[in-house]
């Protein structure tokens, strides 16, 4: 008799078990994929002045919440450089541009209005100006960039946003632009690190 009830307790829990097994909660819900891409402005400092940045950035959105993509920044307002265009004689201006890796978390995003939190890892290159050079192999006169330096570039930020359309967001933000590495005559790294106010317009599924 015992051992009857044992059996039935068995066959009871492993009836349970497959029940369970097939059921909706056993199994984790499928991972949904979308994409979007970001239009995106930068009110900023460099080199002590006021500076503006324009970029784009944008990849695929894991479960409606974090982004992996690649993204990138270039400095749109003039700044005077180090020295005169070797070919003009005329001033020469700084150029930067810096790119990478973007991962970008998304709070409460079914909300209209909603955070984002997200980061920029990766690097870019500083020149001063262009010039005219002579190669020595081919003896030919071409332009080439010259004092020109890598470094590497971190930008962390926080933004909200407001859902525009059903494809739209327009959001709002602040973070900190951090510069390492560079070797070039004339700036540092101080003088391209520095805080950020963005304004961004994305456009995609979410």
């Amino acid at each position: 008799m015992k051992k009857l009830i044992f059996a039935a307790f068995i066959l009871a829990g492993t009836q349970s078990f497959a029940q369970q097994s097939s059921g909706k909660d056993f199994y984790p819900a499928k991972t949904k994929i979308t994409a979007y891409a970001a239009l995106s402005g930068q009110y900023s400092k460099f080199n002590g002045q006021n500076a503006s940045f324009s970029g784009l950035y944008g990849g695929v959105m894991i479960n409606h919440k974090l982004m992996i993509g690649v993204g990138g920044y270039g400095l749109t307002s003039r700044h005077k450089g180090f020295g005169l265009n070797a070919a003009t004689h005329k001033q020469n201006y700084w150029q930067m541009g810096y790119g990478g890796l973007v991962l970008e978390y998304t709070v409460m995003g079914n909300k209209n209005i909603h955070f984002t939190a997200g980061t920029l890892l990766g690097g870019g290159i500083i020149k001063n100006g262009k010039g005219r050079g002579t190669i020595p192999e081919n003896g030919s006169d071409e332009l080439k960039d010259i004092d020109a330096s890598g470094f590497y570039a971190v930008q962390p930020e926080v933004n909200i946003e407001v859902i525009a359309a059903r494809w739209i967001r327009v959001g709002a933000g602040v973070g900190y632009r951090y510069i390492a590495g560079v070797n070039q005559q004339g700036i540092s790294n101080s003088d391209m690190s520095a805080p950020t106010a963005s304004l961004s317009v994305k456009f995609g599924l979410f």
